[in-house]
């Protein structure tokens, strides 16, 4: 897959590819990623706040991350299928 030039994203086009991206993740992946990457909430925080592993909290975010990743760069990001 070729990837898209993301110099020439505009930010309402990245904003509607989130909104897709976060209707594809579960709510949980979602607060995971927004959590690390907007808020910088450490790992072990996230897990006690979920009840879960560490573990599940990095893949939980590693998930998050790729399907954001796949519909910030596909041409369709609504046919995206979240468990690729």
């Amino acid at each position: 897959m070729r990837r898209r030039d993301l110099s020439k994203v505009s930010d309402e086009d990245a904003e509607r590819r989130m909104r897709i991206a976060l209707s594809k993740m579960s709510a949980r992946q979602g607060d995971i990623l927004f959590a690390i990457r907007f808020d910088k909430t450490p790992f072990d925080e996230l897990a006690a706040r979920h009840g879960i592993t560490v573990e599940e909290v990095t893949e939980d975010f590693a998930r998050a991350l790729g399907i954001w990743s796949r519909c910030l760069h596909a041409r369709l990001p609504w046919l995206v299928w979240p468990w690729l």
